[in-house]
């Protein structure tokens, strides 16, 4: 078995993969290498996305995603300090499996974003809620 970072978000450190998402109409190809020429969508969906550093002020290991985790793994686990919200609206929870104290956040960049809310480094666990 592949040893997992543990500055890795991955399902061995407790991700959820989130099916809720609609994205809309969505073509069949038995394979990529086709020569069908295929139409792209017109419309603009994007998933939520985020992304979690150790640091405050975007600084030490960091990590990418579109997936919800009920237990961000025990090198992330009251650590992130900052974060970029790419898209949608993510809820992050003091404890594990969605509980506890929880805070929203929207879209943008938040170099200590707990400053205003609570402690730093609390964040056990978070998922997205919403699209954007």
């Amino acid at each position: 078995m592949k040893q997992i970072p543990k500055t890795e978000l991955s399902p061995t450190n407790g991700c959820i993969i989130d099916t809720k998402w609609t994205l809309g109409p969505l073509s069949y190809h038995a394979s990529a290498a086709g020569k069908v020429k295929a139409e792209p969508s017109k419309e603009i969906i994007r998933l939520p996305e985020i992304v979690l550093y150790d640091h405050a002020g975007f600084g030490g290991a960091y990590a990418r995603t579109n997936l919800s985790f009920h237990y961000v793994g025990d090198f992330w686990n009251d650590r992130i300090s900052c974060l970029i919200v790419v898209s949608g609206i993510w809820r992050f929870y003091r404890d594990e499996y969605y509980k506890g104290p929880s805070w929203d956040l929207g879209p943008g960049y938040y170099e200590s974003f707990f400053a205003e809310k609570g402690p730093d480094d609390v964040v056990s666990s978070f998922e997205a809620i919403a699209l954007t």
